[in-house]
C-alpha cells in the first residue's frame, strides 16, 4: 500500500521520539509497509531535503521536515481532541479519524477550533499539540522498555494505534499514573509495575516501547 509524504514523516517523528532517529525497519513495520518502500520513500524525503541519513543507517528528520511535522501533529491532535471530548468517539477509532481530519489546513478554522476546545496542551493519549522548536527537541521522557527495575516513572503519553489504545485500556493504565518498575521478566518479555496502593500491571516490553514516561526520584521529576 502506497503511503503520503505525511504518512512517513509523522511515522519517523514517532518512531524517533525520546531518540536520535528510527531505522528503515521500524517505519515498515509502523506503517505495514515493505522495507524497500520505506527505503525508496525515504530517499524522495531525502531529496525534497525532509530528512537525513545519519551513522548506522538511523533516519531523522531535518529542520524543514521537522518544522512540517510540527504543523502536522498540531492539528492531528487537536481533531483527536475534538474528536474525544466534543464527538465522544471510542479512543481506539479518534486515532484514524483525526488522521483523516488532519488534511486541514485553514488556519482561521484551526484557531477558532483551538478556542473553543479550551486550548488543550495534549491530545487525549497524552501527546503534545504544540511541539518544541527543532533545536529544543530534547525530551525528559524515555521509553517504558527502557526502565530499569526499582526505578519510579509517571506515565506521560502513548503512541496512538488502535492496537496500542486497546492494549492500555485492558491493562487498566491510566495517563499521568505513578508507578514502579517492580521486576523484569528475562524469560517472557514482560514488564510488572506496581502502585502506591500496590496494584500491579504486566505490560508487555513490545508494547512499552511505545508508552513514554518521565522517571521520577522520591515523586520529583527526575
Amino acid at each position: 500500500m502506497r503511503k503520503s509524504i505525511s504518512n512517513y514523516l509523522k511515522t519517523i517523528y514517532e518512531a524517533g521520539f525520546t531518540k536520535t532517529g528510527t531505522t528503515n525497519k521500524q517505519v515498515a513495520t509502523m506503517l505495514g509497509v515493505l522495507p524497500g518502500s520505506v527505503t525508496e520513500a525515504v530517499s524522495n524525503l531525502e531529496k525534497q531535503g525532509l530528512v537525513t541519513r545519519k551513522t548506522y543507517h538511523e533516519i531523522a528528520l531535518t529542520r524543514t521536515g521537522y518544522q512540517l511535522v510540527k504543523n502536522l501533529m498540531f492539528r492531528y491532535r487537536l481533531c483527536e481532541v475534538w474528536l474525544s471530548k466534543i464527538i465522544k468517539l471510542p479512543l481506539s477509532v479518534i486515532p484514524e479519524q483525526a488522521w483523516l481530519m488532519a488534511a486541514i489546513n485553514n488556519q482561521e478554522l484551526l484557531d477558532r477550533l483551538h478556542r473553543q476546545l479550551d486550548q488543550p496542551l495534549v491530545s487525549p493519549f497524552g501527546g503534545a499539540l504544540a511541539l518544541p522548536d527543532f533545536d529544543q527537541q530534547a525530551s525528559e521522557l524515555v521509553t517504558l522498555d527502557t526502565v530499569t527495575a526499582g526505578q519510579t516513572v509517571l506515565l506521560a503519553s502513548y503512541l496512538e494505534t488502535a492496537s496500542t489504545i486497546k492494549y492500555w485500556q485492558h491493562a487498566g493504565l491510566q495517563l499521568n499514573q505513578t508507578l514502579t518498575v517492580t521486576h523484569r521478566d528475562a524469560t517472557i518479555p514482560m514488564l510488572t509495575l506496581t502502585s502506591a496502593n500496590q496494584t500491579e500491571y504486566l505490560v508487555d516490553t513490545a508494547v512499552a516501547r511505545y508508552v513514554y514516561v518521565q522517571p521520577q526520584t522520591a515523586g520529583v521529576p527526575v
